[in-house]
């Protein structure tokens, strides 16, 4: 049974990861996320978890990978129970086409045009993709965080960059956001 002052250790630990990580889980699970109205719980769920096997937490990759790995669950457990009540053209069965992200979240049209790009790809490849261009993960990291080989992250970023490329294109956004993916 752990005591208040372990519990006072532990959180003490935790709080400063969680804060530099809350960032990038947050744009992380916008991408997953089928829902705005998700994004604010699968975030609040996946702290929660982490804090809860924090202990569990070893150390041999950096705090947001192994909470990444807890959002991803958590995003797509949202995204299940979201099936249930979205149009079938975007139930379960077609998870690689995701509604459009929320116009009241991203203001930006370019912005959201990538978003949508983004989340039109693979589940593998919106996952991955997300970690490299939006939080910034080395291949190294992103290799950890998905539990895949370093050649696959390369594979899977470069038929997402093309994929992303290709449509980004075709709605005319050809300058910096096909840029950035380079």
């Amino acid at each position: 049974m752990q005591t208040e002052s372990d519990i006072g250790g532990r959180k003490g630990d935790f709080e400063p990861a969680a804060a530099q990580a809350y960032p990038a889980l947050i744009r992380a699970a916008t991408v997953l996320c089928w829902s705005r109205s998700d994004v604010d719980d699968v975030v609040q769920e996946t702290m929660l978890s982490a804090f809860k096997s924090y202990d569990s937490f070893r150390g041999d990759c950096s705090f947001f990978t192994w909470a990444y790995k807890i959002l991803v669950r958590a995003a797509h457990a949202a995204n299940q129970k979201r099936a249930r009540v979205i149009p079938s053209e975007y139930a379960m069965t077609q998870p690689q086409h995701l509604p459009p992200a929320d116009r009241a979240t991203i203001l930006d049209e370019e912005a959201r045009e990538v978003i949508d790009a983004i989340r039109s790809l693979p589940e593998r490849q919106r996952e991955i993709i997300t970690l490299h261009l939006l939080d910034q993960l080395s291949y190294v990291e992103i290799s950890s965080a998905m539990e895949v080989s370093l050649g696959t992250v390369k594979a899977t970023i470069f038929q997402a960059k093309t994929s992303l490329r290709a449509a980004l294109a075709s709605k005319g956004i050809v300058r910096k956001a096909i840029h950035e993916l380079s």
